[in-house]
């Protein structure tokens, strides 16, 4: 399967996982897919708050699973300052030492020197991901930012508890999230099957020229899926 598949696989689970299908392994494809976020990305983790513990249920790389670590032993960091805050946390190994000296010196001598850990809401835990760059400013970007709150958005939803079901119906806030969300695969899913129409390509193609329209202009694939359904061929010439 390649990325624009797995891509495709992700945006459509956020709806509720297909039958049959294996959370676990959609966990991991998503933090695999944290290496399309920005050229430079290195590794992607999940931090989970479990009590009073911290851990990594989920990595694409052990060098991920290194820098949380690194957060734990030093007790903060950015992904556990996100979990815990639920807000975004940026970190720049240049300017962030005092805040984060423990996490900042495992950072550098592991050769990276950016990160962004985004909140998870509505797991039963509080989380965040995590996303680890070999250069500096590598998320400060729209287009990083928006592919990395996309990311977030899908890890959150395969998280969600299942007795609580996709939706969060016992959570009115996290009920507009999802149904936020499910909206968003919807549009996608109309975009792709416009262009399947118009183009004469299968799914996957589909979706790539959505990415490399959002990448190439820096805007939100949402943005691109909403002209392709509402604009027709010309909202994605390429």
């Amino acid at each position: 399967m390649n990325t624009h598949q797995q891509w495709a696989e992700l945006l459509r689970a956020t709806s509720g996982p297909p039958p049959g299908s294996d959370a676990g392994l959609l966990l991991q494809q998503a933090v695999e897919l944290g290496r399309d976020v920005a050229p430079d990305t290195v590794g992607c983790s999940v931090t989970t708050i479990e009590g009073d513990r911290y851990r990594t249920p989920v990595f694409s790389a052990g060098l991920a699973l290194d820098l949380d670590r690194a957060q734990y032993e030093a007790g903060d960091g950015p992904c556990m300052k996100a979990a815990r805050e639920q807000r975004f946390e940026y970190f720049d190994a240049t300017t962030d030492g005092e805040r984060f000296p423990g996490f900042t010196e495992a950072a550098i001598e592991r050769g990276v020197r950016s990160s962004i850990s985004l909140p998870l809401p509505g797991p039963e835990h509080p989380a965040a991901i995590n996303l680890y760059a070999s250069s500096r400013y590598a998320f400060d970007a729209e287009r990083p930012r928006a592919v990395a709150s996309l990311l977030a958005r899908c890890v959150s939803a395969l998280l969600a508890p299942p007795e609580r079901g996709r939706l969060g119906a016992d959570d009115p806030v996290s009920a507009g999230r999802m149904e936020a969300a499910q909206a968003r695969a919807r549009l996608i899913g109309e975009a792709e099957a416009a262009l399947m129409k118009r183009r004469s390509v299968g799914r996957a193609e589909a979706l790539s020229l959505l990415i490399r329209r959002s990448r190439a202009e820096t805007r939100s694939i949402f943005e691109v899926a909403r002209e392709v359904v509402g604009d027709g061929e010309a909202g994605i010439a390429l």
